[in-house]
C-alpha cells in the first residue's frame, strides 16, 4: 500500500482528505508544520508528499529545499497562489506537480495516482543485463531464478519465460499470439485457455495480482 504525507495547517482539510484517500486505499499520515514533517520524511519511506504552501514556521521552498537534498520523492503542492511565475517555479524547481485551492479531492486522488505510476515507472532497477527488479519481483536471468519479497519462488518452464518476456517488454502489450507460439509453441492461442492458466498462477505465485495487467482482446502487460 502506498503511504502519503500530507503536509497542511488547516485540520479542516486534512482530516477530510486523510479519510477519503484512505478510502481509496492510500496510507495517510498528517503533520500540520513543516518542520516536523521534514524530520518524517528523512525518517520513512513515503511514496509522495501533498505540500501546502501556506504553512505557519517553515516556508515551502525551506521544506522542499531540505526534502530534495535527500530524497526524489513525488511532491504535489496545495496553493491557493494562481499566478503564472508561482506555477512556473514549484514545477521547475521543486514540485512534480500542484493543484489549486479550492480543489475537489477526487482530483487530487488523480493527480496523485499519475504520480505514483511516474514514480513506479522508475523503480525498475537493473544493476546489471541478468537482473529485472520490479515492484516485489526480481528475477536473476542467469540462474533462472525469481524471488518475491525477497524469498525464491518456483515456477515452470512456461511461467518463468512468461513472466520474463512481459517484464522484459517495459509496459508494451504482449500479444496473446506471441506468448503462445514463441514461448508455449502452440498455435491455438485463439481458443485455447492454457496462457490464461499461466498467467493466474504466475500472479498467484509472486504474491501481486496486479502486476500484469490483462488487455483484452491483445494480451498482456506490466500495470503502470
Amino acid at each position: 500500500m502506498n503511504k502519503l504525507l500530507i503536509v497542511e495547517d488547516d485540520k479542516g482539510i486534512s482530516n477530510s482528505l486523510k479519510l477519503y484517500l484512505e478510502n481509496s486505499d492510500l496510507e495517510i499520515e498528517l503533520f500540520h508544520t513543516g518542520k516536523w514533517a521534514v524530520k518524517k520524511i528523512v525518517e520513512w519511506d513515503y511514496s509522495a508528499i501533498i505540500l501546502d504552501v501556506n504553512l505557519p514556521f517553515m516556508d515551502w521552498i525551506e521544506i522542499c529545499k531540505n526534502v530534495r537534498e535527500q530524497s526524489e520523492i513525488p511532491i504535489i503542492m496545495l496553493t491557493a497562489r494562481t499566478s503564472e511565475m508561482d506555477k512556473v517555479k514549484w514545477l521547475e524547481i521543486w514540485a512534480d506537480d500542484y493543484i489549486e485551492k479550492p480543489f475537489s479531492p477526487r482530483e487530487l486522488l488523480a493527480r496523485i495516482n499519475v504520480v505514483l505510476r511516474r514514480n513506479f515507472n522508475k523503480e525498475e532497477v537493473v544493476e546489471d543485463e541478468n537482473i529485472i527488479k520490479i515492484e516485489n519481483i526480481e528475477i536473476n536471468k542467469s540462474k533462472k531464478t525469481v524471488k518475491a519479497d525477497k524469498i525464491e519462488i518456483n515456477l515452470t518452464k512456461n511461467e518463468y519465460d512468461i513472466l520474463v518476456k512481459i517484464c522484459e517488454e517495459n509496459w508494451n502489450v504482449v500479444s496473446r499470439e506471441t506468448l503462445m507460439i514463441d514461448i508455449i509453441w502452440y498455435d491455438k492461442y485463439v481458443y485455447d485457455r492454457t496462457l490464461d492458466t499461466h498467467i493466474k498462477n504466475i500472479r498467484r505465485k509472486i504474491n501481486n495480482k496486479n502486476l500484469i495487467l490483462t488487455v483484452r482482446w491483445e494480451g498482456y502487460r506490466l500495470n503502470k
